[in-house]
């Protein structure tokens, strides 16, 4: 589990240790317990948050109560930095989410962007989690293929171009 901001930090090096004996890595996967990445990387202790986080939210501080939703722009580009430095070592290492963040429908999207493969979440939230992990699935495929049909299209209209092109060049040569 990367649960403190200097594994976070160290990924590479992690992710690269291997058995002595036998040289198999001993680690394959990374499990980010997002609940005290937060708290260490905040300095904030979820259990006060109650007390401050809701004023906070009032006043505009933060947009979102952080232990519901992922910090992007700190925890975030931890599990972010980290995830890039696991791969860098270990390509087809697994990487996920554990935590009330692996439930949050906008976390989801982020750590789909950032690369995660999966999440864990308590079980009322799975429903949630679920929904949301294939509206992201969806709006990926729908944004490729409309890419495609982009793509498709250019290249279309770039060979009725060229033909239009060498038709020209044709009259002109013949007269």
């Amino acid at each position: 589990m990367i649960e403190v901001p200097r594994a976070a930090l160290i990924s590479d090096k992690i992710a690269s240790l291997v058995d002595e004996t036998d040289g198999k890595p001993l680690c394959t996967f990374f499990s980010y317990g997002t609940n005290d990445l937060t708290q260490m990387t905040m300095g904030i202790s979820r259990d006060d948050s109650n007390g401050f986080i809701p004023k906070y939210l009032d006043l505009g501080i933060m947009l979102d109560d952080p232990f519901q939703t992922i910090d992007e722009e700190g925890v975030g580009k931890l599990v972010q930095h980290s995830a890039a430095l696991g791969k860098s070592v270990n390509p087809t290492m697994s990487l996920s989410v554990c935590g009330e963040h692996g439930g949050d429908p906008k976390s989801i999207a982020f750590f789909d962007k950032v690369g995660l493969n999966y999440v864990s979440c308590s079980p009322y939230r799975v429903p949630v989690a679920r929904l949301a992990a294939a509206q992201i699935r969806v709006q990926t495929r729908m944004a490729k293929a409309k890419e495609r049909e982009e793509n498709r299209t250019a290249s279309v209209q770039s060979k009725q171009t060229t033909m239009g092109n060498i038709e020209s060049m044709s009259k002109v040569i013949v007269q």
